[in-house]
């Protein structure tokens, strides 16, 4: 699955557990174990996303990364000499 599909999804997944932790803390109280655990279940699922965050802009950099450490390889002959 792609990143896109995959974070729409998550995202779906966080706005309904945000809801769902919100009624629970509501009826139940903030401290109850449900809330708790609601939100334990949330922390998860944002940390989820923030992977897939990460993830992007580490790919999104890596032509950036390549492109310098070939460079470095470079040697002072392999320079193109102009006529």
């Amino acid at each position: 699955m792609n990143h896109d599909r995959l974070k729409a999804k998550l995202l779906e997944k966080i706005n309904n557990k945000r809801e769902e932790m919100i009624e629970i803390a509501i009826k139940e109280g903030y401290t109850s174990e449900m809330a708790v655990n609601c939100s334990q279940d949330l922390d998860m699922l944002l940390n989820e996303y923030q992977l897939i965050l990460i993830e992007e802009k580490a790919m999104a950099a890596r032509p950036l990364y390549d492109l310098v450490h070939s460079m470095k390889m470079w040697n002072i002959g392999d320079s193109v000499h102009y006529s």
